[in-house]
This record gives C-alpha cells, sequence and structure tokens, in this order.
C-alpha cells in the first residue's frame, strides 16, 4: 500500500512541474529550426546526424542548470545579470538578445507563412488572423491556461515521426551514423554544425526557462523532479529532430536535390514519399512556427523586463505588466510588418540568426557558470565538478567551431 501511495505522490508532484522543460526544449525547435535541420541534413546527410547526441547532453546539461538558478534564487536570469554585473553589461546583454531574438521571430513568421502558402491559405489574410489571435490569448489567458496550450501544440510534433516513417530511410544507417564520426569536416559542416547547436540550444532559451520557473513559483523541494521533466524535453525534442533529418535525408539528400528552406522539404518530400508525408512535415512546420511566435517574443519580453526592473510576468494583467506584454506585442508587428517584404532572405535570416546564437551561448554559458557556482547565490545547491567540466567543454568547443566555421565561410572555403 505504502509503495503505491508514494508513487501516486511522486507521479503527481511531476505533472504539477510539467511544462517548463519540455514547452522550451519543443520551442527550440521552432520554424527557424525546421528550417536549419532540414537545410543541413539536405546538405550533409547521415554524417549530421552525429550532431544529435552532443547537442542533447548540452541541451540537459545548460537547461537544468538554468532552472535551478531559478528555482533556488527565485529570480530570472536577467535579474541576476542586472544585480550582479550593472546595467551596462544588462543593457548590452539585452541588446544582443534582442538582436539574435528578432531574427529568430522573423523565421518563425516566414515558416508560418510558408506553411500557410503550403496549404494553399492566403498570408496575408491567415497571418494577421493568428498573430491577432496569439497576442489576445496571451493577454487574456492566466498562467495555466496557456501552458496547456503550449503543451497540447507539442502533441503535433509527432507529425515528423509520421513523416520519417512514410519516408522509409534507413534505420540501421541511422542508428550508426549518430554514434560515428562524420567521414570528413569542412568549415562549411562546422559551420552548419554550429547552426544546429544554435537552433536547439538557445540564449533565448536560458531566459525563458529561468523566467518562465520563476512564473510557475516551483520550490527547490521539487528540483529532482524539474531535472527530471527537463533531461525529458531535451531528449524528445531531439528525437523528433532525428525524425525531420531523417525524413529529409531519405528523400532529399539521397536524390541530391537542393533545397533553401523548410517549405521546400515539405514539397521536395511530396514526389518521393507521397503526399501524406509532405502534409505531416508542412503540418510540423505551421505548429512549430506558430510556438516559436509565441515563446521567443515572450523570452525578450521576460528579459526586456528583468533587466530594466519593470515587472513581467505570465501571471499578472495587462495593467500591472504594461511593458512585458507592450514589448511582446511590440516585437510581433515588427516582425509581421518586416516579414511582408517579399525580397527578403529567410534563407539567410535562418541560418544567420543561428550562427549568431551559437556565438552567443558561450557568453550565457559563462553567466550560467559564474552564477550556478555562487554560494551566496545557490548555496548546497551549487554545480558539482562533474556539471562545471561539461559546462566548461561545451562553451569552449562551440566557441572553436564557431570561429573556424565563421572564418572559413568569411573566406569562402
Amino acid at each position: 500500500m505504502n509503495f503505491f501511495y508514494h508513487f501516486k505522490r511522486r507521479f503527481l508532484i511531476l505533472i504539477a512541474v510539467v511544462g517548463p522543460g519540455l514547452i522550451t526544449a519543443f520551442a527550440d525547435n521552432d520554424a527557424g529550426g525546421v528550417a536549419t535541420y532540414s537545410v543541413a541534413a539536405s546538405k550533409f546527410g547521415y554524417s549530421m546526424l552525429t550532431t544529435l547526441i552532443p547537442i542533447t547532453i548540452v541541451l540537459m546539461i545548460t537547461q537544468e542548470i538554468g532552472a535551478r538558478i531559478a528555482v533556488v534564487t527565485g529570480k530570472g536570469l536577467g535579474d541576476l545579470i542586472r544585480e550582479k554585473y550593472g546595467i551596462r553589461i544588462a543593457l548590452f546583454m539585452f541588446l544582443l538578445l534582442f538582436i539574435v531574438n528578432f531574427g529568430v521571430i522573423l523565421q518563425n513568421l516566414g515558416g508560418l507563412k510558408s506553411a500557410l502558402t503550403l496549404f494553399q491559405l492566403d498570408y496575408r489574410i491567415f497571418l494577421p488572423l493568428l498573430v491577432g489571435f496569439l497576442f489576445l490569448f496571451i493577454i487574456r489567458s492566466s498562467f495555466t491556461k496557456i501552458e496547456r496550450f503550449f503543451l497540447f501544440l507539442i502533441l503535433f510534433y509527432l507529425a515528423y515521426f509520421f513523416s520519417a516513417l512514410l519516408s522509409k530511410p534507413d534505420w540501421a544507417l541511422t542508428g550508426r551514423s549518430l554514434l560515428r564520426p562524420p567521414d570528413g569536416i569542412s568549415f562549411d559542416y562546422l559551420y552548419t554544425s554550429v547552426a544546429v547547436l544554435g537552433t536547439t540550444v538557445t540564449a533565448w532559451g536560458q531566459f525563458f526557462i529561468n523566467s518562465y520557473i520563476k512564473d510557475k513559483k516551483i520550490t527547490p523541494e521539487k528540483l529532482k523532479y524539474q531535472r527530471l521533466e527537463i533531461y525529458a524535453g531535451a531528449f524528445l525534442t531531439d528525437l523528433f529532430s532525428l525524425f525531420m533529418m531523417v525524413a529529409v535525408i531519405a528523400t532529399i539528400f539521397v536524390n541530391g536535390i537542393q533545397i533553401t528552406g523548410a517549405a521546400d522539404a515539405a514539397l521536395a518530400i511530396k514526389p518521393v514519399a507521397g503526399a501524406l508525408a509532405s502534409t505531416f512535415f508542412g503540418v510540423g512546420l505551421l505548429i512549430a512556427g506558430f510556438l516559436g511566435l509565441a515563446i521567443v517574443p515572450l523570452a525578450t519580453a521576460y528579459a526586456f523586463s528583468e533587466f530594466f526592473g519593470y515587472e513581467g510576468s505570465l501571471d499578472t494583467s495587462l495593467d500591472k505588466s504594461k511593458f512585458f506584454y507592450g514589448f511582446f506585442l511590440l516585437q510581433i508587428i515588427l516582425g509581421t510588418i518586416f516579414i511582408w517584404f517579399p525580397n527578403i532572405s529567410l534563407f539567410n535570416i535562418t541560418l544567420y540568426a543561428d550562427f549568431l546564437n551559437g556565438l552567443m551561448l558561450p557568453v550565457i554559458f559563462f553567466f550560467l557558470y559564474k552564477l550556478a557556482n555562487s554560494e551566496e547565490l545557490m548555496g548546497s545547491y551549487k554545480n558539482n565538478k562533474v556539471q562545471n567540466i561539461l559546462l566548461i567543454v561545451s562553451g569552449v568547443a562551440i566557441t572553436i567551431a564557431a570561429l573556424l566555421g565563421g572564418f572559413g565561410k568569411l573566406l569562402g572555403f
């Protein structure tokens, strides 16, 4: 009897903490993520799968550290950076984050535009409707209702599983490719790998998970359950990354087809794997774009409020958090206007934004390292040696890969 009682109690606690890890991890694979993974898989095939396991480990480590800081301190990352390092550093970090995040917002709006066009829906009508619905839903709904809606959207990522299944890939080769190093590493491979990393392990994701956990009011007693939820989120989101890459490899890469985005991938899959596989891929793109369009501007709005000392929370009304909701609205309106111009290259925006995010990650890791090792802030919850080593190795490896890939790209290698 005691066993069932304890199991039920632990299960209910786990259900109570579900949200931050899953939502952040899946939103990392937004429309820009789908585009980056699709282009990477179409260019390098099975050799790009090698990056998935290291990316999953880095995502698990960094999200757990960020979440632990929020649970123990009860503060967001922006709050802590401003308090510990001053307003100048806070302003610099915010500007850097805003530039990168605005590129990601454009990716998601572009993904939505492409997905709507894919389903023969007029984006000039439906895109403003989706943006309007999103803003009204966010300002009028409670924190719990918003969280449930985000979790519901995650279910649609199953579309990538079905798309991969219908593409009939070589699953044995897929499994081997996850574990073996690529045959050759070029500057272009490094550049693309950093972009793939930057679309999954994101700077905005660190700010969002901190602030979201602060909003959810998770206590240190529930930390081990929160850790499990974060690990599950990281594993599942990269499992679906695998499915979307495999769908592209089995249909596009093996046939030598060139693509520049996720919508191209959905169209190119159709003649090879059939209309249903293409539809599933398109549905995944639509949901990824919408989830990303909700989460990324919220992450920037959270950071804006924390860096400059304004009240900002999904659990407060519009009257109490005017700057928070206003900044959220400003981003999606500017992005919608920007995306209206027909000659904008979303392909370049996607790769450059993800590469810039990859460059920004070592800076974020530095702050995570300093904050998570602070005895004053974290007490007995501070980082252990293994966590520190993994965080440092990740930061150094990303920096080297980003510099080599970036210089190689600039010099035309």
